[in-house]
C-alpha cells in the first residue's frame, strides 16, 4: 500500500484528499478538507499555474507540501532526540538556539585536526578526538538547522548561507 495525497478544486473551494492507495489505485481511503481561499491567494496560485504550465492542483499541493513544518521523521533516528524539544519552544527560545555559537575552542581544535590530517597521520587518540568533534559539530548543526526551519515555518525571515 502506498500513501497518496492530492488536491482538487470544488466550486472554488480547495479540497485535500489524503489516504492510503493500493498500487492499482483502485481503493482509496480519503480525508477531505475544504478551505475557503481569499481571492488574492487563489489568483496567485492560478497565476503560478499558468506561468509554469502546471495544473492548479499541483501548484497548490507543492505550496502546501513545501511549507509544512519540519518533521522529526526527516531526521535520522539517532538524531531525533536532539530536536525533540524544539517544537515546544516559543519563538524567542528558538532564536536563542539559532544564535548560540559553536564553542570557539572546540571549532579551532576541530579545524586544527582536519588540517593536520591532510599532511600527516593522526594518532589513534587524535582520530578519536576528531570523530567526537565532528559528531559534536553535526549535532550542533542539526539542532540549529531544525530551529531555523521551525522559525521559517512560523513566518520569520531566516538567514541564508552566502
Amino acid at each position: 500500500m502506498k500513501r497518496a495525497s492530492y488536491l482538487y478544486l470544488n466550486h472554488g473551494i480547495l479540497c485535500v484528499r489524503d489516504g492510503i492507495a493500493s498500487d492499482r489505485r483502485t481503493r482509496m481511503t480519503t480525508q477531505t478538507i475544504n478551505i475557503d481561499l481569499p481571492e488574492d491567494i487563489y489568483q496567485r496560485f492560478a497565476g503560478m499555474a499558468a506561468v509554469t504550465q502546471r495544473p492548479l492542483q499541483d501548484v497548490i499541493y507543492q505550496s502546501i507540501r513545501g511549507n509544512l513544518p519540519p518533521s522529526q521523521d526527516d531526521i535520522p533516528p539517532e538524531q531525533r532526540g536532539l530536536v525533540a524539544d524544539l517544537q515546544l519552544l516559543d519563538d524567542e527560545a528558538l532564536w536563542v538556539v539559532v544564535r548560540e555559537p559553536l564553542p570557539v575552542r572546540q571549532w579551532r581544535r576541530h579545524q586544527h585536526l582536519l588540517h593536520k590530517a591532510e599532511t600527516t597521520a593522526l594518532t589513534g587518540a587524535e582520530q578519536t578526538e576528531l570523530r567526537e568533534l565532528r559528531e559534536a559539530a553535526d549535532r550542533f548543526v542539526t539542532r540549529r538547522s531544525y530551529a531555523l526551519a521551525l522559525l521559517k515555518w512560523r513566518g520569520y525571515a531566516v538567514p541564508t548561507l552566502p
